[in-house]
């Protein structure tokens, strides 16, 4: 039987020492981290001696770093802005150095390249005994005007992008031995501030994988995401999950969805109110083989957090607590597996 792997995402960042010895104290597997700021190579490139660097530090703590979150930068690729072929050929070269330097799935940002790439209503909604945790309700944001930089955007002027970036970056990737994978837009509802936000549907995500099919483009998923589009979990666990497609999960809990008056707040694992039933998805990713890491994505904001900053849902005794409960599910459907 697989048993889960586990990573975290401290404030802070994962690569400093003492973070990285509360991941091996925690019972953590992997890292899911990001890639060099400011290394060697031109802006842009991730060089692989850079990269090289961060995994050595990553396994002198007893962990795996297979998978890196958020870059190399895709915006001028995406949104059509000056330089866009000189950052596909950046992309390329990151993924051939990532691919000699042992590492194997990269998740770029694809989300509009504003401050609020990740959008909030609210970052202190109360929930459970006091604690504060971010929520996202459509109608605040909904006649936002675009930016005054960027314009308004059309929807296929974003999916004939993604079609350029895919069908310049997949055959490299290939050749380097990396998947490429993809966050769904988070909110998941469309347009904010004039962008269109596309990845918001398993059929977009269906869309998404057929422009180019390969074994090298996949998906990172965020169960709070598809939570928030109001899907069924489990099954688009299922769906993706028995076409090979899921590389690595966020594990979180959502009460609504962006469909919903008042749309969602982000709430605590084990909330009975939350959408998901958390034993549920946990024991659908045993049931398709699922092989990479999954980590504590946001959490509420508990009494003591600020001692260790954090912001808009990243917050270490509240990642603390659901990595926990996290541990705890697999370790009970990997027990009562062993049993029959």
């Amino acid at each position: 039987m697989v048993r889960m792997r586990f990573a975290f995402m401290p404030p802070g960042g994962p690569y400093r020492p003492e973070n990285l010895t509360l991941m091996r104290q925690l019972g953590c597997t992997d890292v899911i981290g990001h890639g060099p700021r400011g290394g060697s190579g031109p802006p842009g490139v991730w060089e692989q001696g850079d990269l090289e660097q961060l995994r050595r530090l990553v396994e002198s703590h007893g962990l795996r770093l297979d998978v890196l979150e958020d870059g190399p930068g895709i915006d001028r690729i995406l949104y059509d802005l000056p330089g866009r072929e000189e950052q596909l050929e950046e992309f390329c070269r990151s993924l051939e150095n990532l691919g000699a330097a042992g590492i194997k799935v990269i998740k770029p940002q694809h989300m509009p390249p504003v401050r609020n790439m990740i959008w909030r209503t609210s970052l202190d909604a109360p929930t459970r005994g006091g604690a504060t945790s971010t929520a996202f309700d459509y109608e605040l944001v909904k006649d936002v005007p675009p930016t005054v930089k960027y314009g308004s955007y059309r929807e296929e002027d974003i999916w004939r992008n993604l079609e350029y970036f895919l069908k310049g970056v997949v055959p490299t990737a290939e050749e380097a031995g990396v998947v490429v994978t993809f966050h769904p837009d988070d909110p998941p509802i469309s347009p904010i501030q004039g962008f269109p936000r596309v990845l918001r549907s398993v059929e977009a995500f269906d869309r998404l994988l057929d422009i180019v099919p390969s074994d090298s483009l996949g998906i990172n998923f965020c169960q709070g995401c598809f939570a928030e589009m109001g899907v069924d979990v489990p099954s688009a666990i299922r769906h993706f999950g028995r076409k090979n497609k899921i590389h690595f999960a966020h594990f979180r809990n959502v009460r609504g969805s962006v469909h919903e008056k008042g749309g969602f707040q982000e709430v605590f694992h084990d909330d009975p109110e939350g959408e998901l039933n958390m034993i549920e998805c946990m024991k659908t990713y045993y049931e398709i083989g699922f092989e990479g890491p999954m980590r504590p994505d946001h959490a509420p904001k508990l009494i003591g957090d600020n001692a260790f900053g954090g912001s808009e849902g990243y917050h270490m005794l509240g990642k603390v607590y659901s990595l926990g409960y996290m541990k705890g599910l697999a370790q009970s459907i990997e027990e009562a597996e062993r049993k029959g």
